[in-house]
Protein backbone atom coordinates (compact mmCIF):
# COMPACT_ATOMS: atom_id res chain seq x y z
CA UNK A 1 0.00 0.00 0.00
CA UNK A 2 1.14 3.55 -0.67
CA UNK A 3 1.49 6.25 1.94
CA UNK A 4 0.91 9.90 1.08
CA UNK A 5 4.28 10.70 -0.48
CA UNK A 6 4.41 7.68 -2.80
CA UNK A 7 6.43 5.40 -0.53
CA UNK A 8 5.12 1.81 -0.50
CA UNK A 9 4.72 -0.11 2.76
CA UNK A 10 3.72 -3.73 3.22
CA UNK A 11 1.37 -2.99 6.12
CA UNK A 12 0.10 0.07 7.93
CA UNK A 13 -0.01 -1.83 11.24
CA UNK A 14 3.22 -3.74 11.85
CA UNK A 15 3.50 -5.30 15.28
CA UNK A 16 4.74 -2.77 17.87
CA UNK A 17 8.11 -3.71 19.35
CA UNK A 18 8.87 -0.90 21.85
CA UNK A 19 12.53 -0.62 22.70
CA UNK A 20 13.54 -3.68 20.68
CA UNK A 21 16.37 -3.62 18.15
CA UNK A 22 15.78 -4.24 14.46
CA UNK A 23 17.61 -6.11 11.76
CA UNK A 24 17.30 -4.15 8.50
CA UNK A 25 17.81 -6.36 5.44
CA UNK A 26 18.20 -4.95 1.95
CA UNK A 27 16.14 -6.82 -0.64
CA UNK A 28 17.86 -7.23 -4.02
CA UNK A 29 21.22 -8.91 -3.73
CA UNK A 30 20.73 -9.68 -0.05
CA UNK A 31 17.39 -11.37 0.68
CA UNK A 32 16.79 -12.31 -2.95
CA UNK A 33 19.23 -13.08 -5.74
CA UNK A 34 20.08 -9.94 -7.69
CA UNK A 35 18.16 -9.46 -10.93
CA UNK A 36 18.30 -6.18 -12.81
CA UNK A 37 15.03 -4.40 -11.94
CA UNK A 38 13.26 -7.48 -10.60
CA UNK A 39 9.63 -7.29 -11.72
CA UNK A 40 8.55 -10.88 -12.44
CA UNK A 41 7.61 -13.10 -9.49
CA UNK A 42 8.93 -16.09 -11.46
CA UNK A 43 12.44 -14.65 -11.11
CA UNK A 44 12.33 -14.47 -7.30
CA UNK A 45 14.89 -16.71 -5.59
CA UNK A 46 15.94 -16.35 -1.96
CA UNK A 47 19.63 -15.94 -1.25
CA UNK A 48 21.21 -18.85 0.61
CA UNK A 49 20.92 -18.33 4.33
CA UNK A 50 18.19 -15.69 4.15
CA UNK A 51 15.51 -17.73 5.89
CA UNK A 52 17.92 -19.01 8.52
CA UNK A 53 19.06 -15.49 9.39
CA UNK A 54 15.48 -14.26 9.62
CA UNK A 55 14.33 -17.19 11.77
CA UNK A 56 17.21 -16.49 14.16
CA UNK A 57 16.16 -12.84 14.39
CA UNK A 58 12.54 -13.77 15.05
CA UNK A 59 13.55 -16.24 17.75
CA UNK A 60 15.46 -13.41 19.42
CA UNK A 61 12.49 -11.01 19.23
CA UNK A 62 14.39 -8.76 16.83
CA UNK A 63 12.26 -6.70 14.45
CA UNK A 64 12.84 -7.49 10.78
CA UNK A 65 12.51 -4.67 8.29
CA UNK A 66 13.32 -4.56 4.58
CA UNK A 67 14.10 -1.05 3.25
CA UNK A 68 14.48 -1.24 -0.53
CA UNK A 69 15.18 1.26 -3.30
CA UNK A 70 12.95 0.48 -6.28
CA UNK A 71 13.89 3.06 -8.89
CA UNK A 72 12.57 0.78 -11.62
CA UNK A 73 9.23 2.44 -10.92
CA UNK A 74 10.58 5.95 -11.56
CA UNK A 75 12.43 4.66 -14.61
CA UNK A 76 9.20 3.25 -16.04
CA UNK A 77 10.49 -0.32 -16.11
CA UNK A 78 7.62 -1.63 -13.97
CA UNK A 79 4.70 -0.35 -11.94
CA UNK A 80 3.17 -0.75 -8.51
CA UNK A 81 1.33 -3.95 -9.41
CA UNK A 82 4.59 -5.62 -10.41
CA UNK A 83 6.25 -4.48 -7.20
CA UNK A 84 3.40 -5.90 -5.14
CA UNK A 85 3.45 -9.18 -7.08
CA UNK A 86 7.17 -9.60 -6.42
CA UNK A 87 6.74 -8.73 -2.74
CA UNK A 88 3.91 -11.27 -2.46
CA UNK A 89 6.14 -13.96 -3.93
CA UNK A 90 9.02 -13.09 -1.59
CA UNK A 91 6.59 -13.26 1.34
CA UNK A 92 5.28 -16.63 0.13
CA UNK A 93 8.75 -18.13 -0.17
CA UNK A 94 9.70 -16.83 3.27
CA UNK A 95 6.47 -18.18 4.77
CA UNK A 96 7.28 -21.61 3.30
CA UNK A 97 10.47 -21.40 5.39
CA UNK A 98 8.59 -20.31 8.51
CA UNK A 99 9.61 -16.65 8.59
CA UNK A 100 8.44 -13.19 7.51
CA UNK A 101 9.28 -9.51 7.56
CA UNK A 102 7.51 -7.28 10.06
CA UNK A 103 7.64 -4.39 7.60
CA UNK A 104 8.80 -3.76 4.04
CA UNK A 105 9.36 -0.17 2.85
CA UNK A 106 10.00 0.56 -0.84
CA UNK A 107 11.18 3.88 -2.26
CA UNK A 108 10.37 4.45 -5.97
CA UNK A 109 12.39 7.65 -6.39
CA UNK A 110 15.48 8.34 -8.50
CA UNK A 111 17.21 11.72 -8.89
CA UNK A 112 17.27 11.44 -12.70
CA UNK A 113 13.76 10.11 -13.23
CA UNK A 114 11.51 11.50 -10.47
CA UNK A 115 10.05 14.91 -11.41
CA UNK A 116 10.84 17.53 -8.79
CA UNK A 117 13.33 15.30 -7.00
CA UNK A 118 14.67 17.22 -4.01
CA UNK A 119 15.76 16.95 -0.39
CA UNK A 120 12.62 15.13 0.75
CA UNK A 121 12.93 12.44 -1.92
CA UNK A 122 16.67 12.13 -1.20
CA UNK A 123 15.92 11.42 2.45
CA UNK A 124 13.73 8.48 1.44
CA UNK A 125 16.04 6.94 -1.13
CA UNK A 126 19.04 5.18 0.41
CA UNK A 127 21.62 6.49 1.33
CA UNK A 128 18.99 8.66 3.03
CA UNK A 129 17.70 7.42 6.41
CA UNK A 130 13.94 8.01 6.08
CA UNK A 131 12.87 4.42 5.39
CA UNK A 132 14.65 3.30 8.55
CA UNK A 133 13.22 6.21 10.53
CA UNK A 134 9.71 5.31 9.33
CA UNK A 135 10.17 1.83 10.78
CA UNK A 136 11.25 3.41 14.06
CA UNK A 137 8.12 5.55 14.11
CA UNK A 138 5.74 2.73 13.17
CA UNK A 139 7.21 0.04 15.42
CA UNK A 140 8.88 2.02 18.25
CA UNK A 141 12.15 0.16 17.71
CA UNK A 142 15.56 1.19 19.04
CA UNK A 143 17.64 2.33 16.07
CA UNK A 144 20.78 2.79 18.19
CA UNK A 145 20.78 -0.95 18.97
CA UNK A 146 19.94 -2.02 15.41
CA UNK A 147 21.97 -3.40 12.51
CA UNK A 148 21.61 -3.43 8.73
CA UNK A 149 22.78 -5.97 6.16
CA UNK A 150 23.43 -4.68 2.65
CA UNK A 151 25.45 -5.22 -0.50
CA UNK A 152 25.85 -1.58 -1.53
CA UNK A 153 27.61 1.43 -0.08
CA UNK A 154 24.28 3.27 -0.02
CA UNK A 155 22.86 0.64 2.36
CA UNK A 156 25.69 1.22 4.81
CA UNK A 157 25.40 4.99 4.43
CA UNK A 158 21.68 4.82 5.25
CA UNK A 159 22.42 2.79 8.37
CA UNK A 160 24.99 5.31 9.57
CA UNK A 161 22.73 8.28 8.77
CA UNK A 162 19.89 6.71 10.78
CA UNK A 163 22.12 6.20 13.83
CA UNK A 164 22.29 2.40 13.78
CA UNK A 165 24.82 0.46 15.82
CA UNK A 166 26.39 -0.97 12.71
CA UNK A 167 26.11 -2.67 9.33
CA UNK A 168 27.25 -5.89 7.74
CA UNK A 169 28.43 -5.64 4.16
CA UNK A 170 27.99 -8.83 2.13
CA UNK A 171 29.60 -9.89 -1.14
CA UNK A 172 26.35 -11.14 -2.66
CA UNK A 173 24.58 -8.94 -5.20
CA UNK A 174 26.76 -5.92 -6.02
CA UNK A 175 28.87 -6.42 -2.92
CA UNK A 176 32.24 -7.08 -4.51
CA UNK A 177 32.36 -3.71 -6.26
CA UNK A 178 31.25 -1.85 -3.10
CA UNK A 179 33.36 -3.59 -0.43
CA UNK A 180 36.21 -1.11 0.05
CA UNK A 181 34.04 2.00 0.16
CA UNK A 182 31.48 0.33 2.42
CA UNK A 183 34.12 -0.66 4.98
CA UNK A 184 35.58 2.85 4.92
CA UNK A 185 32.34 4.18 6.44
CA UNK A 186 33.10 2.69 9.87
CA UNK A 187 33.58 5.14 12.76
CA UNK A 188 34.25 4.85 16.48
CA UNK A 189 30.50 4.59 17.08
CA UNK A 190 29.44 2.76 13.90
CA UNK A 191 30.79 -0.67 13.01
CA UNK A 192 30.97 -2.04 9.49
CA UNK A 193 31.65 -5.78 9.37
CA UNK A 194 32.64 -7.72 6.24
CA UNK A 195 30.83 -10.97 5.45
CA UNK A 196 30.86 -13.25 2.45
CA UNK A 197 27.16 -14.11 2.57
CA UNK A 198 24.16 -14.37 4.90
CA UNK A 199 25.39 -17.52 6.61
CA UNK A 200 28.60 -15.68 7.46
CA UNK A 201 26.46 -12.71 8.56
CA UNK A 202 24.56 -14.86 11.04
CA UNK A 203 27.82 -15.94 12.67
CA UNK A 204 28.85 -12.28 13.05
CA UNK A 205 25.56 -11.06 14.46
CA UNK A 206 24.89 -13.78 17.04
CA UNK A 207 26.87 -11.92 19.71
CA UNK A 208 25.89 -8.39 18.72
CA UNK A 209 22.22 -8.22 19.77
Amino acid sequence: MLIDNGIWISTERPRPMPGRPALFLDRDGVIVVERDYLSDPADVALEKGAAELMRWARDGDIAMVCPTNQSGIARGRFGLKALEAVEAEIARQLADRDTAFDLVVACPFHPDFTPGYGEEEARWRKPGPAMLELAEKMMEIDLAASWLVGDKTSDVEAARAAGLRGAVHVLTGHGKSHRDKALSLATETFDVLPADDLRDTLKLLRDRF
